[in-house]
Order: structure tokens, then sequence, then C-alpha cells
């Protein structure tokens, strides 16, 4: 609860000040004003908890710097490791932050269009994704294995797709280099957290 209580405070603060300016302009008019301000408040104040309390738990991430994202993009991974980039795309849910992790370890927070690269050891891995805050009780997490070999470069892309009920991520792997260079290119990149 705690963790949404300055969504709950932005509600009210919008409520009221909705719900008043509303009744002002309504009252300068000469227009009666009965309950139709506290319903454009309480609107109002409804919707903006709702997208914060979305956004709880999405943190800012610290950009790459330009030596980072450029050797991501040049797709070199350490002598003996394998390169993985994890990047996420689409505007349904892109100011939520989506947790990427990489058995069980955090590695980045990311935004849409954002992307992160870590080297890896190779072997079999588990890469993660889900939300945080109000957010991660409407999307499905997900899970994908992957086997790394040295010196491979492992790419995988994350979309939101609505559902009834749940949304959930799509992941796809993208194994083209082109590809996967042309859609980095303008994205920012955040750096790995381990």
């Amino acid at each position: 609860m705690s963790k949404y209580l300055p969504a709950i405070v932005t509600g009210l603060v919008a409520a009221l000040l909705s719900g008043g300016l509303m009744a002002f302009m309504l009252s300068s008019a000469g227009a009666e004003t009965g309950l139709f301000p506290a319903w454009v408040g309480g609107f109002v104040g409804v919707f903006t908890a709702y997208i914060m309390a979305n956004l709880a738990g999405t943190r800012r991430g610290k950009a790459a710097t330009p030596e980072q994202k450029q050797a991501a993009l040049d797709f070199r991974p350490e002598p003996g490791q394998a390169l993985l980039i994890v990047f996420r795309e689409g505007f349904v849910g892109k100011a939520a932050g989506m947790e990427i992790k990489l058995d069980d370890r955090l590695v980045a927070q990311l935004k849409s269009p954002r992307f992160t690269a870590i080297s890896v050891a190779p072997g079999g891995h588990q890469l993660s994704m889900g939300f945080v805050g109000l957010a991660a009780k409407q999307n499905k997490p997900t899970v994908e294995g992957f086997i790394a070999a040295p010196g491979e470069v492992v790419a995988f892309r994350a979309t939101m797709a609505m559902g009834a009920l749940k949304n959930r991520i799509e992941v796809e792997r993208i194994d083209s280099h082109e590809t996967l260079s042309l859609r980095l290119k303008p994205m920012i990149m955040i750096a790995p957290e381990i």
C-alpha cells in the first residue's frame, strides 16, 4: 500500500484541483454547478491515481556511455563471453518500467523504446521480463530460456500484447544483425545494473 500512497495523494490533488476549477469556470459563466464539478474531479482523480499507480516502481535507469552503446552496436562480446541484447518496442505501456532479469538477477529496467546489453557466460540461461507497480498485476510476466555460445550475439525483442483480462509480454528472438542494428541505433541504451 505504501508504494501506491503517492499515486493516491496525486489523484486526490488532481480531483480537488480539477473539480474546483470546473466549479469556478461554471459559476463565473453564470451556470449552475450541481454535481458536475464533483463528477469531473472524481473522474480526473481516479484516472490520475490509476496511471500513477501503474508507474509505481518505474525508475529512470542510467543511460549507457557512448562507448558502451557503440560496443553493443558493433556486436562485440567480451572474449570468451556471449552478448545478450534485450530491447523493448511498442506504444502499449511504454512509460511503465519492464524489469529484465537474467538468471533471477536484475539486469535493467526498460521503458519503450530502450535496450540494454550485457556479457553473459556461455551456457544455458533464463531471461525473465515483468512489470512493477500496478502494471505487474495487469501483465503476465514471461520467461525465456536460451543457450549462449562464446562470441554469439543473442537478441530478444519485447513488446506488449493486449489481452481480454491480462496483457502479455511477447518475446521474439532476432537473429539478423542488420535488422537489429537498424532497430537499436535510434534507441537509448540503458546501462546494465550487474
